[in-house]
């Protein structure tokens, strides 16, 4: 009997602490759960009160600085043009920074057979703004935009010799200008560290004086390539 009774004794010993600590356990996961919902409506309420922006609630920040070359007419005279780009990008979307370009025509004869020719030089730069479509797809497409001001000068050549052999210079006319230029590009992800970009543009400038020049003689297609060395 006695055996029989301290054996019972044992067993509802060990079933009352099973028990308790079942308890123990339970009334913390409770206590887990309760954190957790409060921290998950802490979390939503921080969220929702955060300002929403275009480039959505990323906070990642690349840059490129790249380099452009591009062909077109100046007043249907052959010109090229090159150029320097400075861009912050954020969240792999959006372009923002600053270009700059020069460009200059082939030299051309007013008078056939003379040794006095003529040519077109200058530069622009300006605010960019560009958007970029699907940019981690390794052929993508975005569609820069140039807001700026610049500068155009028609100068003589002389004792010209083809085709850029010439003694002196002299600037006959020169204009200052604001420039629109709106493109799209075809990029390629060649590393994640560098892209090559195909494109075109086209310029829409403010008119110039027509006694020196054409009153609009920048405005027309561009197209071009460019490379852009940076972090995407």
């Amino acid at each position: 009997m006695k055996k029989t009774a301290f054996l019972i004794i044992i067993i509802a010993l060990l079933s009352g602490s099973k028990a308790q600590s079942q308890d123990t356990l339970r009334l913390f996961g409770n206590q887990k759960n309760k954190n957790t919902e409060k921290k998950s409506d802490s979390d939503h309420v921080r969220n929702s009160s955060e300002i929403q922006t275009l480039t959505g609630p990323g906070r990642n920040v690349g840059f490129y600085f790249g380099f452009s070359t591009s062909y077109s007419q100046i007043e249907g005279y052959d010109a090229f043009s090159a150029g320097t780009t400075l861009a912050l990008i954020a969240n792999h979307g959006l372009a923002i920074g600053f270009t700059g370009k020069g460009f200059f025509s082939e030299p051309y004869e007013r008078i056939h057979g003379s040794n006095t020719s003529f040519n077109y030089t200058g530069g622009y730069g300006g605010f960019l703004i560009e958007p970029i479509v699907m940019p981690k797809y390794p052929v993508h497409v975005s569609f820069p935009i140039i807001l700026g001001a610049g500068g155009i000068a028609r100068s003589r050549l002389t004792d010209f010799d083809y085709p850029y052999d010439y003694t002196e210079v002299y600037i006959e006319d020169a204009e200052a200008f604001l420039i629109a230029e709106p493109g799209i590009e075809i990029e390629f992800n060649v590393a994640r560290w560098m892209r090559l970009a195909v494109g075109g543009s086209y310029r829409i400038t403010t008119s110039l004086e027509p006694s020196d020049f054409e009153s609009n003689p920048l405005n027309g297609f561009t197209g071009g390539m460019s490379l852009k060395f940076g972090k995407f």
